[in-house]
């Protein structure tokens, strides 16, 4: 492939999307000139064309061929590994001011194997943009550097944006930022249940067993889900002292007819299952449900009991 091919891919990427499919009867993005384009772009390894990409963004106007270039330059840093590629894109975070650009961009350096420089990015969280700053927010895990990690802490205490919230939340997460533990710890009482929810599941994975009583007081939630990642905490952190809990959620949720199908009580199966032949109220539980709430479980919590049982 040259640069005229390239040129001619990108041009392609921001064609014709859609084609009608005769034998099923609709229209798909699957097969079109611009999916087509697509797939081989996805594929680039020929890192000679990174000078000549970055020649076409200079020139281009384009909002969209723009974005394409970035989604081009991306895949070639994820497909290589050049390091050259974040340095481009964190640099032409200062250059765009269009915020699907300024997304595109960001998507991009998330994926790169290293993100040298997180200052550029931080600057991005305080964009009034939803779509820019949550993606920066997100991009912001990938920085393994205090600033990224001080930035998020600062964001944690001061926003009352829940996506704010639950972004940085799972960004300190993937950095492994257990310092951050004690700002967290109040949002496991925020007035939404994202976001406790996202604070619960940070404290599972950043914590340790000392948080038991925490994740107990999370089994009386208003939020299923909130509950639901009690749950998982529990199965992750617990020993036998929380059989009872374990054993009431599951007595509760089966007790009552079930007005959404979930998978809440796959994690409580596996933690039981530890114990079960230790106690035989876990067993006579194992029993009830599957002669009176089969039919009760989701086809992934039957898997789980199954495998409890066998």
């Amino acid at each position: 492939m040259d640069e005229k091919e390239l040129l001619e891919l990108i041009n392609e990427m921001s064609g014709v999307d859609s084609i009608y499919d005769e034998k099923e009867g609709y229209y798909t993005s699957e097969g079109s000139p611009a999916w087509n384009a697509t797939r081989i772009v996805e594929k680039l390894t020929d890192t000679t064309f990174i000078p000549f990409l970055c020649d076409l963004l200079e020139k281009s106007k384009n909002e969209t061929i723009k974005s394409d270039i970035y989604f081009t330059l991306g895949k070639i840093g994820v497909n290589t590994g050049d390091r050259r590629v974040a340095d481009i894109l964190l640099k032409r975070l200062e250059a765009e001011t269009n915020k699907y650009t300024l997304e595109m961009i960001l998507e991009r350096i998330a994926e790169q194997e290293d993100v040298p420089d997180c200052l550029a990015i931080i600057k991005c969280i305080s964009d009034n943009r939803w779509q820019v700053r949550y993606s920066a927010i997100e991009v912001l895990g990938r920085c393994k550097s205090p600033a990224a990690e001080a930035a998020l802490i600062k964001l944690i205490t001061e926003s009352q944006d829940k996506y704010d919230l639950c972004y940085a939340i799972g960004s300190l997460c993937e950095i492994g930022a257990t310092q951050s533990i004690p700002y967290l710890l109040p949002l496991v009482k925020h007035t939404k249940g994202d976001v406790r929810r996202a604070a619960l599941g940070a404290l599972d994975k950043l914590g340790d067993s000392s948080f038991l009583p925490l994740f107990i007081e999370a089994m009386e939630d208003r939020s299923p889900s909130v509950k639901y990642y009690a749950l998982l905490a529990l199965q992750n952190h617990g020993d036998e002292t929380v059989i009872d809990v374990v054993y009431k959620r599951v007595k509760t949720v089966l007790s009552r007819k079930r007005k959404i199908e979930s998978d809440e009580l796959v994690p409580a199966f596996e933690f039981l299952n530890q114990y079960k032949e230790q106690h035989k109220k876990i067993q006579e539980l194992f029993e009830w449900i599957k002669t009176k709430k089969w039919d009760n479980l989701s086809d992934e919590e039957k898997d789980s009991y199954k495998k409890s049982i066998y």
